[in-house]
């Protein structure tokens, strides 16, 4: 594909991705209902953030390393799928995403491959022996909890070695910057996935906490999807 037209055709990706990304936006926003589900806009906005990134391995940093980054955000995928679009399997959606975050963890440290996914072992074992200990001697627990706590475990890791993946220069600019912010923002989305449905279990009530629920609600791919597209884009070797 010459590259002229390979542009062009991330370029259009782009502005398509933007344009949804403003559709659902105000959709949410302002609770309207179409032909098409917002949901929907969502997940094929991811869909298009994967073939982006499939786009650019003619054009990628290094072969390893988009692969690692195009497996990711082939998980994400089936992780939406599950939670956004069939919206019944959360326990599965989000054991995809603790795979998802330990796949970009051994992306940004490519060196400790050995050591990253034999902590990220012995940090689930940790987590599963005190799980079941709290279940059979104190009280029952949700095994959602305690996936949730191991995918928080696994995105601040994966944060942390993005970070320093940047300040130590391990990617060129602006690869190490999208990558850095591109994590930094899938935090801020994570966080308002907690409040939201922290505050819709607990059932609390009141003006400020409404109003912060409809904020996470909304926060939550106000957030996510730049993301996804600033990581869709890590891999490419730009001029």
């Amino acid at each position: 594909m010459g590259n002229k037209y390979y542009k062009w055709i991330i370029k259009i990706l782009l502005m398509i991705i933007g344009v949804l990304y403003f559709i659902f936006l105000y959709m949410d926003l302002f609770n309207i209902e179409t032909f098409i589900f917002s949901d929907m806009i969502k997940f094929i906005c991811i869909i298009l953030c994967f073939i982006i990134s499939i786009l650019t391995r003619e054009h990628a940093l290094c072969n390893k390393d988009v692969s690692l980054l195009q497996t990711g955000l082939f998980i994400t995928i089936l992780a939406d799928l599950f939670l956004l679009i069939l919206d019944n399997y959360y326990i599965l959606g989000i054991t995809l995403f603790c795979i998802v975050q330990i796949i970009y963890s051994i992306r940004y440290e490519a060196k400790k491959v050995s050591s990253t996914i034999r902590k990220f072992i012995i940090i689930f074992l940790a987590i599963l022996i005190g799980y079941t200990a709290i279940n059979i001697f104190i009280m029952k627990v949700d095994f959602l909890f305690m996936i949730g706590s191991y995918y928080a475990i696994c995105l601040l890791t994966s944060l942390t070695k993005a970070i320093k993946a940047y300040k130590y220069k391990i990617y060129p600019n602006p690869n190490g910057q999208m990558i850095a912010l591109g994590m930094v923002l899938f935090l801020l989305c994570d966080i308002n996935v907690a409040l939201y449905n922290i505050i819709g279990f607990i059932s609390l009530t009141g003006k400020f906490i409404n109003l912060l629920y409809d904020i996470s609600s909304i926060s939550m791919w106000l957030f996510y999807l730049p993301s996804q597209v600033l990581l869709s884009l890590s891999g490419y070797k730009f001029d």
